[in-house]
């Protein structure tokens, strides 16, 4: 059996004043860099580990939303934590705060009520029920935010190791991370999985069935592009 490893991490960590800058307009929970850091160790979780050991010079594909550590906005509620530099790991379903010096990596609590805010990408906690019918908490991706809908993305993400080539005619295979996109729907607080095709909108949506049709024939909508679905749900919400 392999010994469980750590996702090996090198970067430093460099939480600064300017870092934990307190977000215009929120209320002023926090009055330096300290009493921030003070608080974030009560919503600090250690990272998962994975039943692996992997050469990250010899994986194909990533665990992550993105590969940078980029600044985000951290809500808890009406409580804001600044900016913190931190990235999404979709395959251990964790967010990962920039690591300090000598430490290993962190990652936050999964908390009710809790969002991250990047410049261009919102990701909250939702309760759902996966693949084995067990109910988990993860994070999602907000890929449109209407008064009475919401369209969320939940990204899983398999790691396959590698594997040697059993005869001369076959090729080692490589580690590799794949991403898997799963769409949901909120609506009167409900969370509902839906694929990505125009009979399943319309479904959830039969009064608009001839609104839905139209928009996707005029637009050329492709509803397994995330953009484009999220462009039908914002016009489905303005009706």
């Amino acid at each position: 059996m392999k010994s469980l490893r750590l996702l090996p991490i090198t970067l430093l960590f460099a939480f600064t004043t300017t870092t934990f800058a307190q977000i215009d307009g929120s209320p002023r929970q926090f009055e330096t860099t300290s009493q921030i850091y003070d608080q974030l160790f009560k919503i600090m979780n250690t990272r998962e580990k994975i039943p692996y050991e992997i050469d990250w010079n010899n994986v194909q594909g990533s665990p992550y939303l993105d590969e940078n550590y980029k600044l985000a906005k951290l809500y808890v509620g009406d409580t804001s934590y600044g900016n913190i530099m931190m990235r999404f790991n979709t395959y251990t379903n964790e967010i990962e705060l920039y690591p300090r010096e000598g430490k290993e990596s962190e990652a936050l609590m999964k908390l009710d009520d809790s969002k991250i805010v990047y410049e261009d990408t919102t990701i909250e906690i939702f309760e759902f029920t996966n693949e084995e019918g067990a109910t988990k908490k993860g994070y999602f991706v907000v890929l449109s935010d209407q008064d009475d809908v919401k369209l969320l993305l939940r990204k899983k993400c398999v790691f396959s190791p590698n594997e040697k080539a059993q005869t001369a005619n076959q090729a080692d295979r490589k580690a590799k991370f794949t991403q898997y996109d799963y769409f949901y729907i909120v609506q009167n607080g409900e969370l509902t999985q839906v694929d990505p095709r125009k009979k399943d909108i319309i479904e959830l949506f039969p009064q608009k069935e001839k609104e839905i049709k139209k928009y996707i024939k005029a637009q050329k909508l492709k509803l397994k592009n995330a953009d484009d679905f999220a462009k039908l749900i914002n016009y489905v919400a303005s009706l």
